[in-house]
């Protein structure tokens, strides 16, 4: 670049002198300008600007889809589709020079939405199982993916992908999800996969294992681990109890025989527990109950033997020995019960005697009747 001088001589001839003419060529250079944009890929809304080295006075463009400012080169990225877009600064022609473009690459990211949520293929189990979990709602933004973990949001790795299969559950456990990328890392959406299992159940007496008539012992359930949402079924000897259904279970001298409750967790599980065996105890009293009474009560007494079916006979005698009441009972536990039913009978004191099929007395009592 530039000022020249061209001469122009034409020789002389004959009686003419040499002659010449000169002019001046200028030599512009052509000129540079640079643009460059040093921020890294863009995510969301916002205004990015380029820088500009070299000549002044030109203009900006862009491809289309980008908003510009021709002037300054301000981007406004924020209606933007996600790609790789081209910003150019162009010198304008002038002075015998052409138009000068320079270039640059602006990329415009996708920002991730987080799920809306997790789903699990169950959500309760009694015992140790598998589940597929699934991402529900949200997007992935540039470069990434969906990322489970257990535990806690960001806590231990499970897997990736939109979907994760044979997923072991020991125990219950709350499963987070989130979307990582190249822009941004979404909240977390979970789902809770509940193991719940009534693994044992003991079975307990309290405060007594062995009855006599009057008295009362609870049967005391103890499942592990313990809800208030557990349903109870209790046997006697291996059959229902109907309308048995509480944790606990008060026994009488009525109820001797060997109990277990089973108990049933919300989810279905279920465990059934030791046996405990409520017995009699020994006693060779005459047990008149309620005494005093109104004519109405029970006579027990008890029996050692274990074949049951024979006869004991029960007879009342008034207070001038006249007898009142005779009648046969067929023994069919140790201490059954002989019922009497007489509510016609003035106050006063009674004799009540228990014999053998010969008619032998084996005990006697007394009833006051009010």
């Amino acid at each position: 670049p530039g000022t020249y001088t061209v001469t122009y001589i034409i020789p002389a001839s004959g009686p003419c002198p040499a002659s010449s003419t000169t002019t001046s060529i200028v030599i512009t250079a052509l000129p540079a300008a640079t643009i460059s944009y040093a921020g890294s890929p863009y995510c969301g809304a916002g205004t990015a600007t380029v820088t500009r080295t070299g000549a002044t006075g030109g203009t900006y463009s862009s491809t289309a889809g980008l908003s510009i400012n021709a002037a300054t080169g301000d981007v406004n990225l924020g209606t933007s589709t996600p790609g790789t877009y081209t910003v150019t600064y162009t010198i304008p022609a002038g002075s015998g020079c052409p138009a000068v473009p320079a270039t640059t690459s602006i990329v415009v990211n996708t920002n991730s939405v987080a799920a809306t949520a997790a789903n699990s293929s169950s959500i309760q189990s009694c015992l140790p199982t598998t589940v597929t979990l699934t991402v529900q709602g949200g997007s992935l933004g540039t470069g990434a993916s969906w990322k489970w973990y257990s535990g806690t949001c960001g806590g231990i790795v499970v897997g990736t992908g939109a979907t994760l299969t044979n997923v072991p559950v020991n125990s219950t456990t709350t499963f987070f999800v989130r979307a990582e990328g190249t822009c941004n890392t979404t909240a977390c959406a979970s789902v809770t996969v509940n193991i719940s299992s009534t693994q044992t159940v003991s079975l307990s007496a309290s405060p007594y294992t062995s009855l006599m008539p009057g008295m009362i012992t609870t049967l005391i359930s103890a499942p592990v681990p313990a809800s208030p949402t557990h349903t109870y079924i209790w046997y006697l000897n291996g059959t229902m109890i109907p309308g048995a259904s509480s944790p606990t279970l008060p026994v009488t001298v009525d109820g001797l025989g060997n109990y277990t409750v089973r108990v049933t967790s919300v989810l279905g599980c279920t465990a059934l527990s030791n046996s405990v065996s409520i017995k009699d105890s020994a006693s060779g009293k005459l047990f008149i109950i309620p005494n005093p009474n109104e004519g109405v009560f029970k006579v027990r007494l008890y029996t050692s033997a274990r074949n049951f079916g024979f006869l004991r006979y029960l007879l009342i005698y008034d207070s001038k020995g006249g007898q009142i009441y005779n009648k046969p009972f067929t023994v069919t536990a140790p201490y059954m019960s002989m019922d009497v039913n007489m509510p016609q009978l003035g106050a006063g004191m009674y004799i009540v005697v228990v014999t053998d099929a010969k008619g032998e007395a084996i005990a006697t009592g007394k009833a006051i009747v009010q």
